[in-house]
């Protein structure tokens, strides 16, 4: 009976080399999160802090998916369908409680690592339109976003509060696929929950002029008064082209990267680390300004002060980190 002595005669080095080419990148562990769609400023910060990790020695490699936003991202948090995710402090303080638009459910795997950066709603409509405020899209197209995310929940609330829902034409494109349809005059305006500038309304102010919609009193009322995750704030003018001189009363709120309770507590621990060393601040910064507003919030932990205040648990290995850095006992 015949032996198959080709396969005896594997080189040596070539038999190491397969080896060793299998436990490599094998052995790093891979993570995911999610921030948003293209088009949105939470893509880019969950793209630079996936790149940040990623450029750090840390046996990790980290993947940024594209999502829907903030709700869907709080859900998939919770659910394990992602080890990290960006999501603020209204949709975790409805998560745990059972709010809508989580009232399906009752979170209790969402943990925080960290402070990434402040969001602002906003609504955008072209400078020369004849829509000056939020009454004025009644009977109009308007972009909601995507189904399930934090730009779509938030504008249903804003427009059911003023009794104007039913008359909106609603259209629900990705950020960047809207700020071209106002551009060409398919939508009256779209909204979006971001830093400032925006990467979705600096796309479309630099075919035309915007204007940020100021947001009512009795919206602003209705969302601070029902959620401790949100806040009243004025944007200050200059913030687009068309808005050099005009400022913007707007609802606010903190985002926050969160991890699911089951990630283990060293990654966690190494992921922050990496996130919030002064080592790290340029990277982040650069890559997407909006991360400078987290990092300087983590400086002096004003930040646990909110997470308190809307129940949030740290992640043990984040809790770690934060008592490192003397910021907790």
């Amino acid at each position: 009976m015949k032996t198959c002595t080709h396969l005896r005669r594997v080189p040596i080095v070539a038999a190491v080399l397969a080896v060793s080419a299998f436990s490599g990148p094998a052995l790093a562990q891979q993570v995911t999160v999610v921030g948003a769609g293209p088009g949105a400023g939470a893509y880019q910060l969950a793209g630079a802090f996936a790149e940040n990790i990623n450029r750090h020695d840390l046996g990790i490699t980290a993947t940024n998916r594209a999502s829907q936003g903030f709700v869907a991202n709080t859900r998939m948090v919770e659910t394990g369908g992602t080890d990290f995710a960006l999501t603020n402090g209204i949709f975790i303080y409805s998560a745990q409680n059972g709010l809508a638009p989580f009232d399906d459910m009752k979170a209790s795997k969402i943990r925080g690592t960290g402070p990434v950066t402040t969001a602002w709603f906003q609504m955008a409509a072209p400078k020369a339109s004849d829509v000056e405020g939020y009454m004025d899209l009644k009977g109009k197209r308007v972009n909601y976003a995507q189904k399930g995310s934090n730009t779509d929940h938030m504008t249903n609330v804003i427009f059911d509060t003023l009794d104007i829902s039913d008359s909106i034409e609603k259209e629900y494109m990705r950020w960047d696929q809207a700020a071209t349809a106002m551009t060409d005059s398919s939508i009256a305006a779209f909204g979006i929950p971001n830093p400032v500038p925006s990467p979705s309304i600096l796309q479309a102010s630099a075919a035309t002029p915007v204007r940020i919609l100021p947001m009512p009193d009795e919206v602003i009322t209705h969302f601070t008064d029902s959620n401790p995750g949100s806040y009243r704030d004025t944007v200050p003018a200059g913030s687009y082209s068309g808005m050099e001189d005009e400022s913007f009363d707007t609802v606010a709120y903190t985002a926050f990267v969160v991890a699911n309770a089951d990630v283990d507590e060293d990654l966690v621990y190494k992921v922050t680390k990496a996130t919030y060393d002064g080592a790290s601040r340029d990277f982040l910064v650069n890559s997407i300004k909006a991360w400078g507003i987290g990092l300087d919030a983590a400086e002096d932990g004003g930040f646990l002060e909110q997470i308190k205040a809307f129940g949030l648990e740290l992640h043990p290995g984040a809790a770690r980190y934060w008592k490192e850095r003397g910021l907790i006992n």
